[in-house]
């Protein structure tokens, strides 16, 4: 793993779709992200919604969970209700042509932020329901992005950053790989609306915005094993002591008549485990990439949180889950193993044993929280910086960010 990780890829996702965003960074995206980033990637991606230090008066999350595990409840069918679309939300009687923001003499358009927060949707990081407010939010994060990246542009074309070609193909190669094949890669540009040229382009936008940031922005080291350990020293009585655990789960339902389904089930899982494995020395990316895998092909309820099966006791599960997750060390993954219910793969994330090395996966979280929001306040005031030196001008008062994440004046 990489020592550090650069704001930019939480900031300044320069590519049309989020899953683009997500594909070129060169660090998968940690499972904290920074608490200055407006990003998309940052708002929708946390694997695990819990807070790395658990609060004192946290007292249902260490409560004992309910009798049954969530993987064993029946899936309820949603309500359904009236997805939000551009055309609900406040802005909808505007054409998607329409200049919303002006950064310099540059131009931020409404279906460019629409676009972005559709695809959103589409590759799961959103609710694909959601109320109006919600979208707002989405678009509001999604236009603070555009205008970060606007500035950043505007800045190196200033100061005369270069991207090179070599640096440009081997991002484009490193992005390709997450495709099985030319055709799926170029199916996936058709939907996001860009073409080849068009992604480089981007890609070399995404270079000299690094560039432009690095010589701008300290690095957030990542934490060293001393720092966590004496913050878990120092930090020990926040943390839960009982005999609970946390993990995430991929399971395919499998009835146990399946037949031929069984061991393609079986295989399949197989696979992904494998795949998933080649991160096993980098517990923070594997977590990031079982939650995506999760959120794409789990069947079990708690797929639209990655998997995450919250707090519970392992005699709520049945005896095989019970056997195969407390055999488990914080980090790893189990075999590909079966139950009455299908094929499971668990991946544990809590131990709460009072011992170090299970809380590390928290602990490491935390610090990045602490060191991130540290490292914003340096990058805010740069961001703010440009904004003085390139104007930027809301002509849709909606899309303006009034969080403690906005950093723009109109």
């Amino acid at each position: 793993m990489p020592p550090s990780f650069r704001p930019s890829h939480f900031l300044t996702p320069l590519l049309t779709s989020l899953a683009f965003s997500f594909a070129i960074s060169a660090d998968p995206a940690p499972a904290v992200a920074p608490a200055h980033a407006a990003s998309p990637a940052s708002a929708a991606a946390d694997p695990i919604p819990a807070a790395a230090v658990p609060a004192a008066a946290d007292a249902a999350a260490d409560a004992k969970p309910e009798s049954q595990p969530p993987a064993s409840k029946p899936v309820a069918k949603p309500k359904k209700q009236k997805t939000a679309s551009a055309s609900s939300s406040p802005k909808g009687g505007r054409s998607p042509a329409s200049v919303v923001i002006t950064v310099g003499p540059n131009k931020i358009r409404k279906r460019q932020i629409d676009t972005l927060v559709n695809l959103m949707v589409k590759v799961k990081r959103a609710p694909a329901e959601m109320e109006p407010k919600e979208r707002q939010y989405l678009e509001r994060m999604v236009a603070t992005n555009l205008i970060g990246q606007e500035l950043l542009d505007l800045e190196a074309k200033r100061l005369n950053v270069i991207a090179d070609e070599k640096a440009i193909d081997s991002l484009a190669g490193t992005f390709k790989k997450n495709f099985p094949n030319d055709e799926a890669f170029r199916r996936a540009l058709k939907e996001a609306g860009d073409t080849e040229p068009g992604l480089r382009e981007k890609m070399a936008r995404q270079i000299k915005a690094d560039k432009l940031l690095n010589t701008q922005v300290s690095p957030v080291a990542r934490p060293t094993l001393k720092e966590m350990m004496d913050f878990f020293i120092a930090n020990k009585a926040a943390f839960p002591i009982n005999d609970s655990l946390r993990a995430c789960q991929i399971v395919f339902l499998v009835d146990q008549n399946a037949g031929s389904l069984e061991a393609s089930k079986r295989k399949q899982l197989e696979q992904i485990r494998s795949e998933l494995a080649r991160d096993s020395g980098q517990l923070e990316v594997l977590l990031t990439h079982f939650v995506m895998k999760a959120r794409d092909v789990s069947d079990g309820p708690e797929k639209k949180d990655g998997g995450d099966l919250q707090r519970f006791l392992p005699g709520d599960f049945n005896p095989e889950f019970k056997k195969q997750v407390t055999a488990l060390k914080v980090g790893q993954m189990s075999p590909v193993f079966r139950t009455p219910l299908g094929w499971h793969l668990i991946l544990l994330t809590e131990k709460n044993d009072a011992k170090f090395e299970s809380y590390q996966l928290q602990v490491a979280r935390a610090l990045m929280a602490q060191k991130s929001a540290q490292a914003g306040q340096g990058l805010k005031k740069y961001l703010k910086t440009l904004a003085d030196r390139y104007k930027v001008s809301y002509l849709e008062s909606d899309y303006k960010d009034t969080s403690l994440a906005g950093v723009y004046e109109p």
